[in-house]
């Protein structure tokens, strides 16, 4: 049972609405529909529609749930920031109390705060929810110039943060949306790269409107010439002006060309006058046309633009309308850089121009004009054989599909709630701290007798999310040396103390303040070392998808006793059944094993064996070997 949640639905132009919906139930899901009512891309609400609370719909066979939003899609910061938090507030609402239960959530984003919407149901349905992002929010919002203010930009950021710490998994478009979210802290492994697919029948060439085939003004206006068409929005982020001058430039030296600029959006009245004052008589404007209609209009086509702002955020996005082109099997002008560029060069579908860069634009279209029809053809049919072998809808949707099914699985009925988790581990840690602060106050004393400075051993390890953080533990070691410098074995620098502290594992109280600062919880994986990192298998990388531990299931199962494979299926059982219960169990079971002193060294060591990767391992289980040789 799937929710999908999005902002825009059909009948609005959306790349993931209807068509996607059905694909999924005719694979044998159960789709639900969370939507807003129709208002974009003109921001007023479609005839027959109109707004109120809420409202229940059947489309083709899909169960739609429209809420109440603030209509509005213009140039206004303020109505736009309207429309979007209306719809997150009326969809978390709905979303809690009138869906029916699903197994798994499936976000449409833009905007990005419909993240809010998605972790509200997912808090109180206990339900997981994949991120779909189509655009990478802060950045979006402050290239297009919607947001500007430093701190609003940088709060945005955070929220952001926010959200991808919630969602269970995270769907990107491109590869460069991937490479960015890794460096802003995302587990690599919670991120999947699924291309954006487009609405295969209406881009077949056959496609017609509603009752009749291509309008007969469309067609004159095509008519006997060499037409570089861009159809969409007409927006601020597309630099449509860029076009405007290249169609100047063209007047003259290539008078058969004629640019055809389909669809609406906030910067088509600004560009139509633009054009009118120019004098341009080889611009066209037409009106937006159903999805029916546009494989018949891109078919008279000569050639299909793409075209984006010079920013370095559209280097790592793929416009929607490329893979539109590429299905429709014409040649494609790609004004964008980076990940899109790279699609249309291996695709060998189309040629590449500058963005915002109109005599680069005009080159590339008089080497369009100056080739043969014959290999134009070619060209389109090379990009529609890649589009129908690597970005189709048959095969996103069964990624998608895989994703849901594994995901559906694990929905959250006995999942701890980050936030209850968090106040459970103060609540216990707090205590706990006061009531031993006597004893730690002694230990400290005493390795400061025995063992000499530093009294605290200090390391960088990887935490939630693989974002590293510094773990304090007491020394348990001497400094001492062999005659040429070199650190003696383990075995040699360990006394009585520092066994004693090992055994009763008494080293690991400063470990309360990570706890304090929020970098560990009580009960988790425990963090190794950040050089293990590149050796992990995608599986074994999910032990980051918590906050690691003091103790954990794998330490009440054998903690060093045990083999790194095994230890790494603990974890991974952890990750997948943590709740209270099984919590306070791996507590009792904690301080059972500490009375106990079982399971603090591996055969044959003091302390713990590298970790060599999976296919190398050994049977050590803990990476304390080198952590306290680095002391």
């Amino acid at each position: 049972k799937i929710l999908l949640l999005t902002q825009w639905f059909d009948p609005e132009p959306t790349f993931k609405g209807l068509l996607f919906a059905r694909e999924l139930t005719a694979l044998g899901h159960q789709v639900q529909v969370l939507t807003g009512f129709p208002n974009y891309p003109g921001g007023k609400v479609y005839p027959g529609y109109r707004i109120k609370p809420w409202a229940r719909e059947d489309i083709g066979g899909i169960s739609v749930i429209r809420v109440a939003l603030y209509p509005s899609h213009d140039t206004s910061a303020v109505g736009r920031v309207l429309n979007y938090l209306t719809f997150a507030a009326s969809a978390a609402l709905a979303g809690t109390f009138m869906v029916r239960q699903p197994d798994v959530i499936y976000v449409y984003h833009p905007p990005a705060t419909i993240g809010f919407a998605a972790a509200v149901i997912g808090f109180f349905r206990r339900t997981p929810f994949i991120l779909d992002m189509q655009d990478l929010w802060p950045d979006t919002v402050a290239s297009t110039g919607m947001l500007s203010a430093n701190a609003a930009i940088r709060l945005l950021g955070s929220y952001c943060q926010w959200v991808y710490r919630r969602a269970r998994h995270i769907v990107v478009l491109s590869p460069g949306f991937r490479r960015k979210l890794v460096e802003r802290g995302v587990a690599p492994n919670k991120i999947d790269v699924i291309y954006n697919w487009c609405d295969e029948a209406a881009m077949d060439a056959g496609g017609t409107v509603p009752g009749g085939t291509v309008p007969g003004d469309v067609k004159d206006a095509l008519a006997n010439r060499f037409n570089v068409m861009f159809a969409g929005t007409m927006g601020i982020a597309q630099a449509l002006d860029t076009v405007l001058d290249a169609a100047a430039l063209c007047v003259k030296s290539l008078p058969e060309v004629q640019f055809v600029l389909i669809g609406g959006g906030v910067d088509r009245p600004r560009l139509e006058n633009r054009a009118r004052t120019l004098g341009l008589t080889n611009v066209r404007f037409l009106a937006r046309q159903p999805m029916s209609a546009m494989g018949g209009i891109t078919a008279l086509a000569d050639v299909l633009l793409v075209h984006l702002r010079n920013d370095p955020l559209f280097s790592i996005t793929i416009p929607s309308k490329t893979q539109a082109y590429l299905a429709a099997g014409k040649p494609v002008l790609m004004g964008v850089r980076g990940d899109a560029a790279d699609l249309v060069t291996a695709a060998g579908g189309g040629l590449l121009c500058e963005p915002e860069n109109p005599e680069s634009l005009v080159a590339a279209v008089a080497r369009f004009v100056a080739m043969p029809v014959a290999d134009r053809v070619a060209m389109g049919s090379a990009g529609r054989c890649y589009y129908q072998r690597e970005l189709s809808l048959r095969s996103g949707v069964e990624k998608f599909a895989a994703l849901f099914a594994k995901l559906g699985g694990q929905r959250g009925s006995r999942q701890f709630p980050h936030r209850a988790r968090r106040i459970f581990d103060l609540v216990l840690t707090i205590p706990f701290l006061i009531l031993t602060s006597p004893l730690v106050a002694a230990i400290w004393l005493c390795a400061r007798v025995r063992l000499g400075k530093p009294v605290l051993f200090r390391q960088v390890r990887p935490g939630y999310l693989e974002k590293p953080f510094t773990i304090y533990k007491f020394r348990t070691m001497r400094n001492t040396t062999d005659a040429e410098g070199r650190l003696l074995p383990d075995a040699e620098r360990m006394d009585g103390f520092g066994s004693f502290l090992r055994k009763t594992s008494l080293d690991e109280l400063p470990e309360l303040w990570n706890v304090l600062r929020g970098e560990l919880s009580l009960v988790g994986p425990r963090p190794l070392l950040p050089e293990y990192l590149p050796l992990y298998t995608a599986e074994q990388h999910r032990r980051h998808e918590v906050k690691p531990g003091v103790t954990g299931w794998a330490q009440v199962h054998g903690r060093n006793a045990i083999g790194w494979e095994e230890k790494f299926k603990l974890d991974l059982w952890y990750v997948e059944n943590r709740s209270f219960w099984v919590d306070i169990r791996i507590l009792f079971l904690t301080v059972r094993k500490v009375f106990q002193g079982e399971d603090t060294n591996s055969a044959g060591h003091v302390t713990m064996p590298r970790f060599e990767g999976s296919q190398n391992s050994r049977g050590g289980a803990g990476s304390e070997n080198t952590i306290y040789r680095a002391q």
